[in-house]
């Protein structure tokens, strides 16, 4: 069996899915070199949105990197540009040249995007030259090691990404047309692009704006809380990526080595070697990213770096006008030089979702998690939670491994308007009489007066159909339907690093197991994704543990099997006495 070689680690090839495979994608057409220009007016088709000036395309450029691997790369740049110009590069296994992956279609009211929006020139969750050509921007989308007709083998996210990125960056700073200055952005894969070859610090990169990216491939998607999530990673593998060659096997790596181990710490991205300005952009609605973009910003060394938290999903974000020009001011003055006020951006500000009223969005603060930050620890009790510990020891059980089951929810009843924005922590004494393990699953819900438990909708309400009265009549996706900031481990990863863990976020190494004798009870604690919410006086905040994970599925359709985990029997949280489980919240008062 072939396999390639990861920090020393031996990891099995599989055979990448062919271009001509046109699942889920737009046929194929492969691209061939030429040079062409696009009219003021083309279109792709009739749905797609017309172009506004002339565009040189320059289709499947070869670069050669160091090791003799031909990679691809189509450049849009506008017409007739009176002198140089900067270059946004995009890097990711999704296709160019109109072909690729593209879900927009597939998601509840296309999220938001509709057709006529996007020329259909863009790469999968990067810019549109339609966009950006008029703003004095070439846009350069890649295809990546392995991926499409770009030769070799794929390696999933690590360092191989970077250093291609990196000698990509410098190819496209020296073609003749382009000033010398690089900039990165685009969402997911595109964003973790960004942080791998910024980590490089290619001399031609001079800022970065990834927004919605993890940072760490293992406790961050592969194995949040050391639970396999092999069910998303088939689906990106299978459905998302084509090539001419191989891939690292993943879900095999992940299947036989399931313990954090050098092939996964060269997935883990330091951004303390990220020196050069960013704009970097989060939600809470993303499964996959939000704790890794907001820890590679608070980690970066670079002193010009800007944070916003927004209240919508990612790609609808991405396409925003305003965040458009938001997005131009910032590259203006970092790849063009232009004196116009960017660095007076505040330096972090963060939407507070409401989930029945519009979200409060773009609240001002210096730092994450914000300078005035109030911890209070809340007590577990029976059903609820209490502001000072519980004397009288009890419990209460949840079916862990039936999907239909009751969760275990424990709520406190605000007295006046109170704003939770950062991070949360659980501190749990559980037991499971069934088996050795369990895999713990908590969330944080907000509740109405009435006591029914909210949901909020990543869009406006006015981008939804008229025919949409409430929550209830949107579909039970992620990328639309956010339910609330979510906790996850695996009891027998439960031990943390004291170094590395803080008070209020726990850090796991995830490189032993501990079991757990049946019927034994132990203390674990577990941390919560970011969060920004606001409760009414009246409002209620649940604290919920269940046997899966408490959110809709990433999109419609991905997958519909039972996530993966070993639960088994009932799951007893135990409070009260020696038995002090409680929730640590951040309050900020908002002014």
């Amino acid at each position: 069996m072939a396999t390639i070689n990861i920090a020393g680690v031996e990891v099995p090839l599989v055979d990448t899915v062919r271009p001509e495979d046109s699942t889920a994608m737009p046929a194929y057409v492969k691209q061939t070199r030429s040079t062409d220009i696009l009219p003021k007016g083309w279109q792709k088709n009739e749905k797609k949105r017309p172009l506004p000036c002339d565009i040189i395309y320059d289709q499947n450029i070869a670069i050669t990197l160091k090791d003799g691997t031909k990679v691809y790369i189509d450049v849009l740049r506008p017409h007739g540009a009176r002198e140089k110009i900067p270059a946004l590069v995009g890097m990711s296994p999704y296709g160019k040249g109109g072909h690729g992956f593209d879900i927009y279609g597939n998601c509840p009211y296309r999220i938001g995007i509709p057709e006529s929006k996007l020329s259909g020139l863009e790469k999968f969750e990067f810019l549109d030259p339609a966009e950006w050509a008029p703003r004095g921007y070439a846009i350069v989308n890649v295809d990546l090691r392995g991926t499409w007709e770009s030769e070799g083998n794929l390696y999933i996210e690590g360092s191989q990404q970077g250093r291609d990125g990196y000698e990509i960056v410098e190819f496209v700073a020296a073609l003749d047309w382009c000033n010398g200055s690089i900039g990165m952005a685009g969402n997911s894969w595109l964003a973790t692009s960004q942080w791998s070859t910024a980590v490089e610090q290619p001399p031609s990169l001079k800022a970065i704006a990834p927004w919605e990216g993890f940072t760490d491939m293992y406790r961050e998607l592969a194995c949040r809380g050391g639970i396999p999530n092999l069910p998303f990673l088939n689906f990106i593998m299978n459905k998302t990526i084509r090539g001419r060659r191989g891939r690292e096997d993943i879900v095999k790596a992940l299947q036989t080595s399931p313990l954090y181990s050098p092939y996964w710490e060269d997935k883990n991205l330091s951004t303390a070697n990220i020196k050069i300005p960013m704009y970097v952009a989060a939600s809470y609605s993303s499964a996959l990213h939000g704790f890794g973009t907001v820890k590679g910003y608070r980690n970066a060394a670079s002193q010009k770096k800007w944070l916003r938290i927004h209240s919508t999903q990612e790609w609808y974000d991405l396409y925003r006008p305003e965040n458009t020009d938001e997005l131009q001011k910032f590259f203006d003055r970092y790849l063009k030089g232009v004196d116009n006020d960017w660095e007076k951006t505040v330096p972090v500000r963060v939407s507070v979702l409401t989930f029945h009223k519009k979200a409060l969005d773009n609240r001002p603060f210096s730092e994450y998690p914000p300078e005035n930050t109030q911890y209070k620890k809340l007590f577990l009790s029976e059903s609820s939670l209490a502001t000072a510990p519980v004397h009288k020891i009890s419990s209460v059980s949840y079916q862990a491994d039936d999907l239909r089951a009751a969760p275990a929810d424990f709520r406190f009843v605000f007295d006046e308007t109170t704003t939770l924005i950062g991070f949360s922590k659980a501190r749990l004494w559980v037991s499971c009489a069934d088996t050795d393990d369990m895999d713990i699953y908590l969330s944080i819900r907000k509740a109405d007066k009435n006591g029914k438990v909210l949901e909020h909708i990543n869009l406006p309400w006015e981008e939804l159909p008229d025919d949409v009265k409430s929550t209830e009549d949107v579909p039970n996706a992620n990328v639309i339907k956010y339910l609330g900031a979510t906790g996850v481990l695996r009891l027998s990863h439960r031990a943390q690093d004291p170094q590395r863990s803080t008070a209020i976020i726990p850090f796991h190494p995830h490189d032993k197991e501990e079991k757990v004798p049946p019927g034994t009870v132990v203390s674990v604690e577990i941390g919560f994704w970011p969060l920004g919410i606001q409760f009414e006086a009246g409002e209620s905040l649940i604290l919920r543990a269940q046997g899966s994970l408490d959110q809709c599925i990433e999109f419609p359709d991905h997958t519909k099997s039972k996530p993966d985990n070993l639960n088994k029997g009932k799951h007893t949280i135990h409070f009260g006495g020696k038995y002090d489980s409680s929730l640590i919240i951040p309050v900020v008062p908002l002014k």
